[in-house]
């Protein structure tokens, strides 16, 4: 490697052809290799980024991880002084093709992560989720199987948040829409587990969903349909929530086919917020699935891949338990699905409300919460609150859930939410000066670059790693990526990082469609510590923009 900017690409890609275009455009001379020229080539591109779809640029040591990335940096004006400012390309010469196999190998993490079988619980509150599961799927999914292992997250997702959401997302869609929603999200993350749910879910009505969005997005719906051109924008908006890519002309169409309408009673701005619910949803589900590499029940894989053309990918099928793991005689005392949601809201009701309960744990009413559907929000805050904050039942600090909430959000351009769940950080820290600095410096520590190695132990690297891996589509892990994790963090530590990202994942889509605004005390922080809300800056800083000493 010569030049100092390197391009990863591959034939017949319209992404590699915009990334050239945009260096071309830009006068930018690089170094190309083709991922499909040789086996160690495609694994390089894998063993320097952590990410498996191309184009992979390298300017010097920087990665910038895609063609959406050099557009942006070259609008901004940042790609030529990026560039310019590199050090000579990274030297490869001196790694073996077996060393860049082994740390480009997708490690599965459910392979290092016992089972925790909830099926047969004693934990009268969980009795009602099997009923629950029972009658919905069939089945008890096999991701509850790892998250399991965390009780206190696994109840919390199912009462204060997807009983809800998805119900509300239900009810005001229609299920055939909800379908589309959800299977339109979980395709553009990339996650093969919850395709494979969304579309065989409800048997043959759910199967046909992905060709009718295809039939409605190329305008040519068939009569009685249920996805016609509002239903297809719907989808499109479910589907750009996951890549944080939603746009006022998505929400406009949204918003001009409004009139037509096929299923839903309800007005076009609940539809949308019945689509923010289930993209919410689905952020969890994606995001703790993929990176948990968790296996497709082997009923729905073979019906899905039959009827749908839908494949496991990089998720295994299991073996054919997950059918009837629910075959038994359930326990029917305990509280009701009903109960625990109110014994949960009860919890902030007894607190003041929303606003002081959030007030109390996070020192502010947070604008995405303030957007939430009201008669789901005292769910959302004690399931976030519960799930971020420093609790006996977790064993990951605050300051660090909020840092790897941060290095998601950092990840996938989310300039609010890097913000908040900066000024999180920082309080949850102490709010001293290191704490500033700490968030500063939270993703290059994720990255590995020099700026972020002494304010975090290598425990905390890892973890933070995680958390970026987490805001890439499709998730995967790379064995260079995720062993610090394996290393560093026992099997269930893993699942509580998993649920982390799970729950920013979940924050971060809603967000994308509800467009919180940054809070004053948010800007405040920010004006006050030097730090930029630009997740552009923070991705890829100039050398006079990488300020901040570990202190």
């Amino acid at each position: 490697m010569t030049e100092k900017l390197q391009l990863f690409t591959k034939p017949d890609c319209r992404f590699c052809v915009a990334a050239k275009e945009t260096l071309s455009r830009a006068g930018l001379g690089f170094g190309e290799h083709d991922v499909s020229a040789s086996p160690r080539t495609a694994n390089l591109s894998v063993y320097l980024s952590g990410v498996s779809t191309v184009p992979q640029a390298f300017a010097g040591e920087m990665h910038i991880n895609g063609s959406q990335d050099l557009v942006a940096l070259n609008a901004a004006g940042r790609l030529v002084p990026l560039v310019a400012a590199a050090t000579a390309a990274i030297d490869t010469d001196h790694l073996s093709d077996e060393t860049i196999a082994h740390g480009a190998e997708d490690i599965v993490l459910k392979d290092y992560i016992p089972e925790s079988d909830g099926t047969r619980s004693d934990d009268p509150e969980q009795w009602a989720i099997l009923r629950f599961y029972k009658d919905f799927f069939g089945f008890w999914p096999n991701c509850f199987y790892y998250q399991h292992h965390w009780p206190e997250s696994y109840k919390l997702f199912v009462y204060a948040h997807n009983v809800g959401a998805i119900g509300t997302g239900q009810r005001i869609l229609g299920e055939p829409v909800m379908v589309a929603t959800g299977f339109s999200t979980s395709e553009a993350s990339g996650c093969n587990y919850c395709q494979v749910h969304m579309t065989s879910a409800a048997g043959e009505k759910s199967l046909g969903i992905p060709k009718l969005i295809e039939a409605a997005r190329r305008g040519q719906a068939p009569e009685g349909s249920p996805i016609g051109p509002f239903e297809a924008a719907l989808a499109d908006l479910a589907a750009a929530a996951a890549t944080n890519t939603v746009s006022d002309e998505l929400l406009a169409r949204v918003r001009a086919n409004a009139s037509r309408k096929r299923i839903s009673q309800e007005d076009v701005e609940a539809n949308i917020t019945g689509t923010a619910m289930i993209a919410s949803a689905f952020g969890f589900l994606n995001t703790f699935n993929d990176l948990a590499g968790v296996d497709i029940e082997a009923h729905w894989a073979r019906q899905s891949e039959q009827s749908a053309g839908i494949e496991a990918g990089r998720h295994g099928v299991s073996e054919d338990r997950t059918a009837t793991n629910l075959d038994h005689d359930l326990p029917q005392g305990g509280p009701s699905v009903e109960a625990m949601v109110a014994k949960y809201e009860a919890i902030v009701e007894a607190a003041g409300g929303v606003n002081a309960y959030t007030r109390r744990e996070l020192g502010l009413l947070p604008d995405w919460m303030r957007l939430w559907p009201e008669h789901l929000r005292a769910r959302h805050a004690i399931f976030y609150a519960e799930m971020m904050q420093d609790r006996d039942h977790s064993p990951v600090p605050s300051e660090l859930k909020h840092l790897m909430a941060r290095v998601s959000a950092i990840a996938r351009g989310h300039d609010y939410l890097a913000a908040v769940e900066g000024l999180l950080a920082y309080r949850a820290a102490g709010s001293d000066q290191r704490a500033v600095e700490r968030a500063r410096h939270c993703f290059d520590a994720a990255k590995s670059r020099p700026e972020g190695q002494a304010l975090f132990t290598e425990k905390e690297r890892a973890a933070l790693t995680v958390a970026w891996l987490s805001g890439q589509a499709p998730i995967t892990t790379p064995r260079r990526f995720i062993q610090p994790a394996i290393d560093h963090w026992t099997p269930v530590e893993l699942i509580h990082l998993f649920t982390v990202c799970g729950v920013a994942g979940l924050v971060q889509r809603f967000s994308a469609i509800a467009r919180p605004k940054i809070e004053a005390q948010v800007r405040d922080f920010l004006e006050q510590h030097k730090l930029t809300a630009d997740t552009l800056a923070l991705r890829y800083p100039l050398p006079e923009e990488r300020h901040g000493a570990a202190t």
